[in-house]
This record gives C-alpha cells, sequence and structure tokens, in this order.
C-alpha cells in the first residue's frame, strides 16, 4: 500500500497489484475503497500494471472535510497518474465512480486509454437535485446479529451483495470493538458519502472518446414519483421537483442506450446480476474485460 498526495493535506490509498503491461486503474463505488477488488483485480496482471485507489474520506486515505465534488474527485485521480509518473492509462470504475471516470475521460482524455464500467451511476446529478429537495434518508439499522461479530458482519455483507467481499475490505471499512468484535461504526469521514451524492454533476457520457466497455444490470424503474415513500405528506412543490426528477431519470436511461450504440462504446447487460457484478457474474465479468482490453 502507497499513498499519493492529490492536494494539500489530501493523499490517497494507492493499491499496488503489480503486473506487466500498461496501467489499469480500478476506482471503487461509493462506500467502498480500494480493496473491494483485492480479489478480482489480481486476475489482470499478466497483460497490465494493476491498480486500485481509494477515494478521499474513506478507508486509509485522508478524510478531508471539503473536495467531495465530482470535479475534486476527478481531479483526484488525474494526480494519482501524475504521482505515479503514468502518462496514460485504463481505467475501471463502479457504481459511484461513474461520474468522477467520465469526467477524467472528457477533460482529460490524453490521460485515459479505455474505460470499463461496472453497472454505474449515470444519473448522479439527478440525484443530488433530489437531495437539494430532501433530506439524507436515515442510514438502516442493521440486524443485531449481523453486527455481533466481524465474521457475521462479513456473511451478511455477503448476503446482501451477492458474493463474498475480500477480508481487508471488511477490515478497511469497518471498525470493530477489540475486546467484543462487535462492529462498532463504518471507517470513514462521516460525512463524505452525503457530500459525493450532493456533489454529483451531470456529465457527458456521450462525450467520451476513448473505446468503452458498459457493463450493467437491468433495473426497471417505474417512472411514478408518487411511488416513493411519503409522497402524498410532502409538500406541493416538492411533489412536482420529485415528478420532473422521475420524468427525467426514465429520459437519462433512453439516452444511455442511444449512448451505448456509439462506434467506441459497447454495452452488455448482464443477466442474473447484481451491482457488485464481478462478484455475481464472475466468470462472464472477466471475459468481456479481457476480451475489451485485449482487441477492442
Amino acid at each position: 500500500m502507497k499513498r499519493v498526495k492529490v492536494a494539500e493535506g489530501v493523499e490517497l490509498e494507492l493499491l499496488d497489484f503489480g503486473g506487466q503491461g500498461p496501467a489499469l486503474v480500478f476506482l471503487s463505488g461509493l462506500g467502498n475503497t480500494g480493496h473491494v477488488f483485492d480479489t478480482f483485480a489480481p486476475e489482470f496482471t499478466a497483460a497490465h500494471h494493476v491498480y486500485a485507489v481509494t477515494r478521499r474520506g474513506f478507508g486509509s486515505s485522508s478524510w478531508p472535510e471539503q473536495g467531495y465534488d465530482t470535479a475534486t474527485l476527478g481531479e483526484d485521480v488525474v494526480r494519482v497518474l501524475e504521482g505515479l509518473g503514468i502518462a496514460k492509462a485504463s481505467f475501471v470504475g463502479h457504481s459511484a465512480a461513474g461520474p468522477e471516470l467520465t469526467w477524467v475521460a472528457t477533460h482529460h482524455p490524453e490521460r485515459v486509454e479505455k474505460v470499463v464500467y461496472l453497472d454505474v451511476r449515470t444519473n448522479g446529478d439527478l440525484l443530488a437535485e433530489l437531495l437539494s429537495v430532501l433530506p439524507m434518508p436515515p442510514p438502516s439499522e442493521p440486524a443485531p446479529e449481523d453486527v455481533a461479530s466481524r465474521a457475521a458482519l462479513a456473511a451478511a455483507l455477503a448476503r446482501d451483495v451477492g458474493g463474498a467481499f475480500p477480508a481487508h475490505e471488511i477490515d478497511e471499512t469497518n471498525e470493530f470493538d477489540p475486546k467484543t468484535g462487535h462492529y462498532l461504526r463504518g471507517r470513514k469521514w462521516p460525512h463524505a458519502e452525503e457530500l459525493v451524492m450532493k456533489g454529483f454533476s451531470k456529465v457527458d457520457f456521450a462525450a467520451v472518446t476513448a473505446a468503452v466497455l458498459f457493463l450493467y444490470v437491468d433495473q426497471p424503474r417505474s417512472g411514478r414519483a408518487e411511488d416513493l415513500p411519503g409522497f402524498s405528506q410532502m409538500d406541493l412543490p416538492v411533489q412536482e421537483k420529485l415528478r420532473t426528477l422521475s420524468a427525467r431519470a426514465l429520459q437519462r436511461d433512453a439516452e444511455m442506450l442511444s449512448v451505448m450504440s456509439m462506434p467506441n462504446w459497447k454495452g452488455i447487460k448482464l443477466e442474473h446480476a447484481r451491482h457488485y457484478v464481478w462478484l455475481t457474474n464472475h466468470d462472464e465479468v472477466l471475459r468481456e474485460m479481457k476480451t475489451f482490453l485485449e482487441t477492442f
């Protein structure tokens, strides 16, 4: 594990998995660290020098009180490349890494060879707008038996996401009582997730000029704001805002289908997959990624 300075007082955890060939950089989703790829990223070292980065506010990276907007997080990625002396790399981004990776690909295209999106968020800006009119929902309370020990939490997470997280990812994202082993809290700056979501900005996926592999899970939307919990009790201006955002979310889905037909894009809907696609559909994702990185 290394640390790379990206701003004054801010260093990011960098995992170096080694390997031969051009750089391949993994970016995790929100709430995760680079260690979520501990068992998957090494499968690419035969053809690439593989790295993973933990964004600011999480795990062993610095926890500053600012810099969680899409542009700053994207610039952090560029600073990591500079710190490593890497002129150009291919990237793999999961979930919330979608906006920041797209920001890098469109603002620093000379830095990006190829892009692999793993079920990334394409409507982060709409979520940011939603959070401007609605408060962050309170975190759900875990069942007592799921936080009784590190092993219990690991098993509960595996059930939730459809596959086991690497052991070090459990330790990097959670804190446990050293005496009882009971779960205490998440290992992150308390406001990091909220600020990342509120800081999502609109990014132009269609403007990405690099070759793109877009692996995604089909999640049909109802399109009805009225189906949101508590809608009938909300103020009328909030209800109208939610109706507008719901319509725009459906439009964004249609736009992404159009983007995936562009010549430099290859879109694949993964059947029977869940959000952590490399855990639930490991062989398929590995095969598609290796084929894309080697030949597309």
